[in-house]
């Protein structure tokens, strides 16, 4: 098939997905109008690449004619959108079809709770759309509640992890000190400040004491740090900044739990690519993490956003070698049976098949 993506190029979940139907055979085009910035995963060398000239907000209506041309050059089979507001509006105004429309989390649970005109622009492009993808259950029941249709079809397709890269280290060498772990951007949203009051219950309540690994960059992070030695912790902590993803097994590898305190998730990578390690994982009480995390099976979900609670929690696992064997050992399996990515891609692929016969 000839796939045309239009996204965020800088977007490691938009890499990942080129990428895969890439060594799927097929011939991918990705057209976005992100020029520069980081990412952790590296793109295929086989990738078209097309950038819009108009970048913002304005983008998504001012492109909608350059869009249209590169659609009737390309002449793909199938057009995947990736972000529901304001890609899933461009393509919409260009008129793509067959278009699969990927859902990504603000753009269902936050963009069309801003206003009315929101709400009516993103039921326009759903329904526009000719098949609608969703990474998680709980979000594809949002776009439905938003719709006021709860029969609208929407297909789940997780965005997993390779479980061959992402797989169970050698459990019989112990780390010195127990090492705590999160992989996150440091914004307000991830509220990691709630993480560091945790941890230093847990340091000050720990005969051995532990180590917490952040990892990741972001705007907060002067602030974070300043948290950090104000609450007498900052010899246990280590701030790494952006980790590779290629690196990124080796580290969670070395983890003794991990953690996720966001705010707001409709999904949940960072947590299933832990679990595939088999690692322990203790998250707060939002949709997304509801759906990855088996409570009290692979990790805890907590009830509430008390340092207390997840301190509890936390020490509860570092202080019982064969309960974070027997939690890690039950997300690895659940992440084989439900977040294998070869499955995923499967699944999105299938999808592509289906609605490219609509052309």
């Amino acid at each position: 098939m000839r796939i045309l993506y239009v996204g965020n190029s800088l977007s490691n979940h938009m890499v990942r997905w080129t990428n895969a139907m890439i060594e799927r055979g097929h011939e991918v085009m990705l057209v976005s109008d992100c020029r520069r910035g980081d990412i952790r995963t590296a793109k295929s060398k086989e990738l078209k690449e097309r950038y819009m000239r108009f970048g913002g907000k304005r983008g998504y209506f001012l492109n909608v004619f350059e869009l249209r041309r590169i659609f009737r050059e390309f002449k793909p089979d199938v057009v995947n959108v990736h972000f529901a507001s304001g890609y899933g509006t461009l393509a919409r105004l260009a008129r793509l079809k067959p278009m699969v429309l990927s859902c990504y989390g603000s753009d269902i649970f936050v963009y069309p709770y801003r206003g009315r005109i929101n709400r009516n622009i993103l039921c326009r492009n759903l329904r526009y759309a000719t098949a609608v993808a969703s990474t998680s259950v709980a979000m594809a029941t949002e776009a439905r509640k938003v719709l006021g249709d709860d029969s609208f079809p929407i297909t789940v397709t997780p965005f997993g992890v390779d479980v061959a890269r992402f797989c169970p280290a050698d459990r019989h060498v112990t780390n010195e000190r127990p090492v705590i772990g999160i992989v996150k951007y440091l914004e307000k949203i991830y509220d990691i400040p709630l993480l560091l009051r945790a941890f230093a219950i847990v340091y000050e309540r720990s005969e051995v004491k532990p180590v917490l690994d952040i990892y990741g960059n972001g705007p907060l992070k002067d602030e974070l740090e300043a948290l950090a030695a104000e609450l007498g912790i900052s010899d246990s902590v280590t701030f790494h900044g952006v980790i590779a993803n290629d690196s990124l097994p080796e580290v969670l590898q070395k983890m003794d739990v991990f953690v996720n305190c966001s705010v707001k998730e409709s999904f949940g990578v960072a947590l299933v690519e832990a679990m595939a390690c088999g690692i322990p994982v203790v998250a707060t009480d939002t949709v997304g993490f509801r759906e990855v995390v088996a409570d009290a099976e692979t990790g805890y979900v907590l009830k509430d956003r008390d340092p207390e609670t997840m301190a509890q929690a936390l020490l509860k696992l570092l202080s019982d070698k064969d309960l974070r064997e027997r939690m890690g050992a039950a997300g690895r399996k659940r992440v084989l049976e439900n977040y294998d990515w070869e499955q995923n891609v499967t699944t999105m692929e299938n999808l592509f098949k289906k609605v490219s016969v609509l052309k």
